[in-house]
């Protein structure tokens, strides 16, 4: 199978998915999730028991497999940034971007020079030809940001005028909780904002998303415009997967 051109597709705004992995270390996962339609997988670093070491074999066996990876990453911190980009990962998404000022630092740090100041070195520059990678590392490195608070929706539009955000990426609890309404997502002032995100993204044409569940809210938000869409993990897999067993083997008598 040809490996997924990410960055062609967040651009063009088509019909992106993926999935987290949270808690697995086990490389063989990998292949497994190349078999079907994953665009890209997420590595979560945010809210989880992972250190660079764990990510180190999944994010090579996703480079050697030709499957875009993207890590969130626990802050906006050069050590992380840069080190999980070394290690070959895709991109980075940055949790709970408020301002402008600190996507400029995203880029800082995610960018070569003369964009930025990201250092060379790493798995990811030792692995083909230097000067290719070189030439071609700005453009084929993605920020994907996730918008969870309200005060981030004023500044998007700016944060988006830069050219420099593949995607962004709604957080559906963090939002609620900003807005005083916790886990109420058919709040009418929790639809509001997302749909302010929403028609950001479609004037600035970029990708759009959010963490989605069941297949009716996958459906609804695909249709108001999102591209971009994030379900499950592989918790929630094994999870789903038991609670179904027990309950055939509950059901036999």
């Amino acid at each position: 199978m040809a490996g997924i051109d990410l960055a062609a597709k967040l651009n063009r705004r088509e019909k992106v998915f993926t999935t987290m992995i949270s808690h697995t270390t086990w490389t063989g996962i990998i292949p497994v999730l190349k078999k079907r339609n994953l665009d890209f997988v997420l590595f979560e670093m945010e809210h989880s028991h992972y250190d660079w070491r764990d990510l180190e074999g999944l994010l090579r066996m996703c480079k050697m497999l030709d499957l875009p990876s993207v890590v969130r990453v626990t802050d906006i911190a050069y050590h992380q940034i840069s080190l999980f980009l070394d290690m070959g990962a895709t991109g980075v998404l940055i949790p709970r971007i408020e301002r402008f000022e600190q996507l400029e630092q995203v880029i800082n740090m995610v960018r070569l020079p003369p964009v930025g100041q990201k250092g060379v070195g790493g798995y990811d520059f030792s692995v083909g030809d230097l000067t290719a990678k070189l030439a071609n590392y700005n453009k084929e490195k993605l920020i994907l940001i996730q918008i969870e608070r309200e005060k981030a929706i004023p500044e998007l539009d700016k944060m988006l005028a830069t050219g420099e955000v593949a995607g962004v990426i709604v957080g559906p609890f963090d939002l609620s909780v900003s807005l005083g309404i916790p886990g109420e997502f058919d709040h009418p002032q929790f639809l509001e904002a997302v749909q302010n995100v929403i028609r950001i993204c479609d004037e600035r044409k970029v990708s759009c998303g959010m963490f989605l569940g069941e297949e009716a809210n996958i459906r609804h938000w695909r249709g108001q415009g999102m591209n971009l869409i994030w379900s499950g993990s592989d918790m929630s897999f094994f999870i789903n997967g038991y609670n179904q067993l027990c309950d055939t083997i509950d059901s036999i008598k």
